[in-house]
């Protein structure tokens, strides 16, 4: 991808017909703030002062800070999940893989470098999917059928040359979703760790915790 996520979420605001340099001002500084502070730790107030707007902008175009992030997280579940998955999925088509470890190594720092070039709104969007209901609802209704079947592809070919066990291809993708979110998740998301990482360490030991509970060996 080109441009950030964050780039194509303040392009998305300048097509709608209510948008404004003022809107846009104030949606690229409360994804800031709220990575930065979080969400509950942000004011209105110390929005406004960063975006150079006036508090009763914000009001006036969102009525309340929950309103301002449900819209700007709203658009990027309906928006940008698309594009992140038509993103993953053309550049896994260009690769070859000659077995599961090199494939799980350049999908892992593939997607960390995604990550880190759209840090800001990852980890926003994290903490509020963790928290908030009405984003999880939203969430629950994408449809991911697309991935699932490119992920089973690469599973039924190491299946083949017996590097994975005969376990149903759901089974294997949810083991390695757990064990590669979850980490990814407290080291990009909840925590710093991603600024002093080993990416080949922790990626290796992804590798290892994955293919141990999955491989024929």
């Amino acid at each position: 991808m080109e441009n950030s996520l964050l780039d194509q979420l303040l392009a998305e605001t300048r097509q709608s017909k209510k948008h404004t340099d003022k809107l846009e001002q104030i949606n690229k500084a409360a994804i800031e703030l709220f990575s930065e502070k979080g969400f509950s730790n942000t004011s209105t107030k110390e929005i406004a002062i960063r975006a150079k707007v006036a508090e009763g902008t914000i009001f006036k175009h969102y009525g309340t800070k929950e309103n301002l992030l449900l819209n700007l997280m709203l658009k990027f579940i309906q928006v940008f999940i698309p594009v992140m998955k038509e993103d993953l999925k053309q550049k896994l088509e260009k690769q070859y893989f000659k077995d599961m470890s090199s494939f799980l190594n350049y999908f892992i720092k593939e997607r960390i470098e995604f990550i880190l070039g759209n840090h800001d709104i990852f980890k926003v969007f994290v903490k509020e999917i963790l928290y908030n209901d009405a984003l999880r609802n939203n969430f629950k209704h994408l449809h991911f059928n697309d991935v699932e079947t490119m992920f089973y592809h690469y599973f039924d070919i190491f299946k083949k040359n017996g590097e994975l066990d005969d376990i149903e291809n759901e089974i294997i993708l949810k083991h390695m979703l757990k064990i590669v979110l979850t980490d990814a998740i407290w080291v990009f998301a909840l925590s710093d760790q991603y600024k002093t990482l080993d990416v080949e360490k922790w990626t290796e030991k992804l590798i290892y915790e994955f293919l141990h509970g999955v491989s024929s060996n």
